[in-house]
Formats: structure tokens, sequence, C-alpha cells
């Protein structure tokens, strides 16, 4: 509020006040609360009518957001019609000294018309000459227009009772529900809705008994229920009941399910007059809720061939606050007779080398920012009817806005797990049966391959035998299904590691197929023989660098380039003919990776390189 626009009439009344009590003197505030509390637009105009001050409650009733704004406007302007005329008379005879009034229209700042009760007053200095003047404006608006509405009373109340009773026929005849109204003891159809006429097909109905609109019903007991209600005078209710209507000529009845109220109508005296019935067909909904069932007994009927339980957890702040489980859950984790679920007991019976595995796969189902899945395998211990057995708890977490759970199965693995065992120790078995027979295939060729003219080739013959067992070792050791890239270099560069610091490998780790893995097996085998022998291997400054990158391109394919490459040895010079050694890598593994391979003799040292658009899986 500004101080210098308000300090004549704040004087003024301050000394009003004084008069009445002195300790009143200096209220300028409370001239200011007084403005503020006001409901009414309270404006203070400098002589020439242009705004210097509005009130609070002003402010409001002008949907003015900032006075700024409007500030030093002429304030006639704000008035339409008569009652711009009229605020500029009232403007000038307050600048005479005297009070006006008036009433007009004039539109918030936001655009909302209303209707104003104005007074103008003059705001004198000490030497009772105006200074300012002083506008408050009452919104009228409502008042006017009660009284508007108040002479038109009358003929809308007519209107309105016409309007009234055609809204409550046409809501009759759209209503969703089909209603039907019937009279006296033989139950004459009067007032049928579109809804009951849908239901019932085309078909006379109004003014014929109903026994012979729906002859059908007649043997389903429904005319029965109608006598009943009429007798009595007690409503009865039916849901999801079956009615067989035949809608159309010539055609067989249809089933329909419906929900439905009859009720007697009384006339003023109480007595029972004729049926008011009102209902819905549930047709959809009720086969919806019989297919439901027919799937929820499949389910249990998967579920006990399966033998899996069903267990549910309630889930509070990330803890499992109560559990419950079916029979067979109870049975299969180990429950007592009449014994309550609870978490903490149960979990309390998982074995303790598989407790961390179970608490981290339960945290990280229950996470909000996880995919909300369990699947986690545990034993559970021992007790005086059973013994230790695998338990499988598989899970995901629903939520909803007034729960979230953790609704999941579980089932007894245990046969499965002690065939996996089974499994395990044949496969042990196999595996150092292979190593005997590749140990004697290792013999027959070293007694077959006998003299000194053929040493070399029995050296190469062994040496490739233990690269292929090795090689047969990365597959036994990963369940037989794939072989680790890193792995399988390593193993077949470890004869030559005799000066580690020949080699630099490096690359993202993967795995590879059986085939890959034996084949990428004997080439590297022969690339660092053939090094050893004649490339940088053979020299003591000699290195091998053997990199591998895999880079996306899109779902379709994936590039994978693996490269050998020699520095510091003799000079390379072309071969006059291709060894086994070469068609190894040229042809073996370019078919095992799709892609190809290049042997690039230079100079400096040979350089080999695969390329293969063969994805590659990535190693865990």
């Amino acid at each position: 509020m500004d101080p210098a626009a308000l300090s004549p009439v704040a004087l003024r009344m301050n000394a009003e006040l004084a008069a009445a009590d002195p300790s009143l003197v200096q209220n300028a505030d409370l001239l200011a609360a007084v403005f503020a509390g006001c409901g009414d637009c309270i404006k203070i105009l400098d002589l020439d009518g242009h705004l210097q001050f509005m009130s609070d409650g002003g402010k409001q009733v002008m949907e003015v957001d900032d006075f700024d704004t409007i500030r030093s406007c002429p304030w006639p302007d704000f008035w339409s019609g008569d009652g711009n005329a009229a605020a500029k008379a009232a403007i000038a005879s307050a600048r005479e000294g005297r009070a006006s009034r008036f009433s007009g229209s004039a539109v918030t700042l936001k655009g909302s018309p209303r209707y104003w009760d104005v007074q103008v007053l003059p705001i004198v200095g000490a030497d009772g000459v105006p200074t300012h003047l002083l506008s408050i404006s009452r919104d009228i608006t409502e008042t006017r227009l009660a009284r508007q509405e108040a002479s038109h009373l009358s003929a809308e109340l007519q209107v309105a009772a016409v309007r009234e009773a055609d809204s409550m026929r046409r809501l009759f005849e759209s209503a969703p529900s089909f209603l039907c109204t019937l009279e006296g003891p033989h139950h004459v159809v009067k007032i049928v809705n579109n809804a009951f006429s849908r239901l019932i097909g085309p078909r006379p109905s109004v003014g014929r008994p109903f026994r012979s609109v729906l002859p059908e019903l007649e043997s389903q007991q429904v005319l029965t229920l109608f006598d009943r209600v009429y007798a009595t005078g007690e409503a009865l209710t039916g849901r999801g009941e079956l009615i067989r209507l035949k809608r159309f000529e010539g055609e067989a009845e249809e089933d329909f399910y419906l929900n439905f109220v009859i009720q007697p109508v009384r006339d003023p005296q109480g007595t029972v007059t004729g049926l008011f019935i009102e209902g819905h067909d549930v047709t959809d909904l009720k086969r919806a809720e019989l297919a439901l069932r027919q799937r929820e007994l499949q389910l249990q009927l998967a579920l006990d061939s399966a033998e899996m339980g069903v267990w549910e957890a309630v889930l509070v702040d990330g803890r499992i606050v109560s559990t419950s489980e079916d029979a067979r859950a109870s049975l299969l984790l180990g429950r007592h007779s009449g014994e309550h679920p609870v978490f903490e007991t149960f979990a309390a019976g998982v074995h303790p080398n598989d407790r961390p595995a179970f608490d981290l796969a339960i945290r990280q189902a229950i996470d909000p920012l996880g995919e909300g899945h369990l699947d986690v395998e545990y034993r559970l211990l021992s007790s005086e009817d059973r013994p230790e057995r695998w338990i499988q708890a598989r899970a995901q977490v629903v939520s909803d806005p007034q729960t979230t759970r953790l609704i999941g199965t579980v089932r007894d693995i245990t046969a499965i797990k002690d065939a996996e065992s089974q499994y395990t120790l044949l496969n042990g078995e196999l595996q150092h049966r292979i190593k005997n027979t590749l140990a004697m295939v290792s013999a027959i060729a070293s007694q077959t391959l006998k003299g000194d003219a053929i040493m070399e080739q029995r050296d190469t013959f062994n040496a490739r035998l233990h690269t292929l067992a090795h090689a047969h070792d990365l597959l036994m050791g990963e369940a037989q299904e794939k072989g680790s890239i890193r792995d399988v270099i390593e193993t077949a560069l470890a004869p030559h590691r005799a000066a580690a610091a020949q080699f630099d490998v490096s690359g993202p780790d993967r795995f590879l197929s059986p085939k890959q893995t034996l084949s990428l097996a004997l080439a590297i085998h022969e690339l660092a023989t053939n090094a050893a022998k004649y490339g940088a291997l053979s020299m003591p400054d000699g290195k091998v660098r053997v990199t591998w990158q895999e880079d996306a391109r899109g779902a379709a394919a994936q590039a994978f380039a693996l490269r050998w490459e020699e520095q510091g040895g003799p000079t390379v010079v072309q071969p006059t003919r291709s060894g086994f050694g070469s068609r190894l890598i040229t042809r073996v593994l370019a078919a095992d990776f799709k892609g190809e391979v290049r042997l690039d003799f230079a100079p400096s040292g040979l350089i080999c390189t695969l390329v293969s658009r063969f994805p590659i899986a990535q190693g865990s």
C-alpha cells in the first residue's frame, strides 16, 4: 500500500479515532487492515479519476494479479455503456466535494462480466479541499441475477415441469437397464423402454398380458415370481438367473443371464396395483465368469500335473510381512498340520550354503528398481519325517494401488538335481575315457612312427593331439556347450610361454561353440608352432600380438575380427607350398566361424586375420 496515497484519509481517520480513544492514534495500519479485510472493491483515485490504490479485496473480486499493470489508468474506462458516463459524472461530483452513487456493468481484468453498486466520495485534506477520491464498488451480480430470475420464475417453473417430464420420459426410454411396468393381477404391460424391447426382440408388448408377450417364460417359473410379489407386496431380486428367450420368430431359444429386481407398485392407500421390473443383461459377464472358472480349473490341473504349489507374500516397505500358500506348497515346504506360514520360520529351514543366494534372489525380486522376478533353487534342511530336498521357487511381483504382492510357485526338484549329479558323474567318467583313448592314439602313433626320419612328424602329431585334448578339457569344463576365447588362446599358447613377454593377448571375452573352440585351438597351435620354428618366437626379441574385437552392426549380424601379428622375427618368405597347418587355418577355421581367413606373409612378420559375421555369444 502506498503511504502517500493514504495519508490524507489515514490522518482523518486517526483524528476521528483519537477523539473516541487517544490510544487509537497513529492507526494507519488499522486502516490498511480494514481495507484488506473488506470484500468490496475499494479504490483511491486522483482528482482526474486515475487509479492510485486498490484494496486486496478489490483485487480479488476484480481478478487483478498485479495492480501495477493498471495503476494510473483512467477508472471510467473500465465501465461500459451507460456506466462509463455515470462513472465520469461521479468523479466530477466528488471532485466538487459531493458524494455520488450509481450502478453499472464492468468486466474484471480476466473478462468476467459483473454488475456493481458504486459510491464515489471525496477525500479532503486538512484544509477541507478534496485531495483524492474514494470509490467503493460492491459486486451485486448475484443479487441482480436473482431478481431477474425471480421475475421469470412463474413462467420458468411451468417450462421446467414440462421439461422434467420429458426428461424423465427420455431417461426411462434410454436407460441402459431394461425397465418395464405391469398393471393389475394379470400383469398387463403398460410401459417398456428400449433396452427391454431389445431384450425380448421385435414383438408387440404394450397393452398385452405379460404371459401372452413371453409365453416361453411360463415353463421357467418366472411368472410365478410376478404373482408372488403382487400377492405379498415384497420385492424379489435375481442375480445371474438363466432365462431362455425366443427373440425372433422361427429361431431357437437363446440363453440369457439376467440380474433383476421385481418391486410392487402401490396406490396412495398402499394397495399393490402393479409391478415395476428393472434389470441388466449380464450374459457376457456370466460367460466370462464361466470361462474364468474353466481356466482356473485348467490351471489347477496343470499345477497338479507339474506337482507345483502356489504361494503369495505381501510386501510393505520392501519387507515380507505375511505369507499364504495352498496345501501342496505347505507340504513341499515342510509345514506341519495347522502351522501358520511365517516367512522367517521358513527361511530358517533353508540350507546354510544356499542362504546367501536365496536372500540375494529375494532382495533383487522385491527391489522397486528391479524387474520383479524371482527364480531361485535351494535346499531345505532335513526334518524328522523327510530327508533333505531341493526346491525351485519362481514368482512375480504384482502391484495395485492398495498392496504389493509376490505371487509364485514352488516345486520339488530333488529328482532333477539327483539326475544332474548322476549326469556329472557319468560325464566325468566319459572325459576320463576320452583322455585314455587319446593317450592310446598317441601311444599307437609313437609305436608306428619310428625312426630318425620321422621324428619331426611324430612330434607334430603328438603336439596336435595334446592341443585337441586341451580344447576338449575346456569344453568339458563348460558343460560341453561352449568355450571361452581367452581360455582357448591361452591354453594353445601355454607350451610356448617360456618367454611370457613375447605375447600380447587382448580382447573382450566371449564364448564359442564346440566346433569353434576346437578349430581355434588347433589354428592357434599351428600358428604358435610355426612362429617357434620359423617366425617371431624363434628370436629372443620376437613378439606375437593376438587381438580380437566384436563390433555390433544391428540385430542382423555382428562383425567379429581376430588378428595374429608377428614382429621382430626373421624376414618372412612366401612359402612355395601349402601344408596341413595352412589348410587347417584357411579352410576349417573359416568354415567353423562362417567367415574369411587371410594369411599375409609380410617380410616383417606373418599376419593372420579372421573376419566373421557369425554372431559370437557374449560370455558371462
